[in-house]
């Protein structure tokens, strides 16, 4: 399994390359869609939100463990997936 960018096939090549299986991204083209099924590689896109905000909120509880007086504010956003 290897994770990153999802809108370059170097590194979908560079997974291929390296006996990868899956590829996760938060993001996708549908050039790098097509590529990677004619390469036999699953693709796993789940999106920036959903792949990254569980990082960000254990680092600002993290974050507010060590310091009680700083302010935590989450923006939430609709989804335009």
């Amino acid at each position: 399994i290897l994770t990153g960018a999802g809108n370059n096939t170097n590194l979908i090549e560079r997974a291929v390359e390296k006996g990868c299986d899956t590829y996760i991204t938060g993001e996708k083209t549908l050039y790098t869609v097509q590529h990677a099924k004619f390469k036999g590689i699953n693709l796993i896109v789940g999106s920036h939100t959903f792949t990254e905000v569980f990082g960000v909120e254990s680092l600002a509880h993290k974050l507010k463990e060590r310091d009680n007086s700083i302010e935590i504010t989450r923006l939430n956003e609709d989804h335009l997936e």
